[in-house]
């Protein structure tokens, strides 16, 4: 029955999130321009010119990442900003609130990282080696993201300027992230960078893996004030 109560909140949160996103579409509009814009500014300043693996990882990184600080933290904020917010902590557990939230992140980093990596692609003509890599490294960074982001959204709701705040807080522990991500991308890229790419997709799903777990403890503490 706990389990059932736990697994029945979190889809509520989730399906809660869904709902707004799909309503007012502020989040899937502001990620999309943003990424979309960035992989064209990227392919029109790259035009004739053969992008390296690592300059092209570090280029769909940087994209996926400020994709990611710039919409993932509303999904708290906005709960402040519509007075939603005290409804929700009487609805739901906070561990259930970290995991409907973080999951609809994921979900919506993810989409953005797809399309953004289908585009970058196609405009660059960088070419693909290693598929399974890219793609798992591609998902374990977008994991740890969404975790990560999601709790510094948290810890930032109720503070003046928060949207900034909740960038500035979060691209310091992002940064041990990037460099992974990078990594594992950048021998995705290579025709022989399999071993390498190995390692930092397991590094990519470790990290992922500690957010998830200690995220909803902190963001348990700061939620019920």
């Amino acid at each position: 029955m706990e389990s059932s109560s736990w697994s029945s909140e979190i889809l509520s949160v989730l399906r809660k999130e869904f709902v707004s996103e799909m309503r007012q579409k502020s989040g899937l509009l502001t990620a999309g321009l943003f990424a979309v814009v960035s992989v064209v500014a990227v392919a029109f300043a790259s035009f004739g010119n053969k992008l390296t693996a690592g300059f092209a990882s570090g280029l769909i990184w940087v994209t996926v990442l400020f994709t990611a600080v710039v919409a993932i933290p509303r999904v708290f904020l906005l709960e402040e900003e519509q007075g939603t917010g005290d409804m929700l902590r009487l609805s739901a557990r906070p561990h259930a609130v970290f995991w409907g939230k973080g999951l609809f992140a994921f979900a919506q980093l993810l989409a953005g990282a797809a399309v953004t990596s289908l585009l970058f692609f196609i405009l660059t003509s960088v070419a693909l080696y290693g598929v399974g890599i890219y793609v798992l490294g591609l998902a374990g960074g977008c994991a740890a993201l969404a975790g990560a982001v999601t709790l510094c959204g948290a810890l930032v709701a109720q503070a003046a300027n928060r949207a900034v705040l909740a960038g500035a807080i979060a691209l310091p522990l992002l940064l041990p992230l990037i460099a992974l991500g990078v990594a594992g991308m950048r021998t995705a890229l290579e025709p022989d960078g399999a071993q390498g790419g190995v390692e930092a997709v397991l590094g990519l799903w470790s990290y992922a893996a500690a957010v998830w777990a200690i995220g909803p403890h902190l963001f348990a503490a700061v939620w019920k004030r």
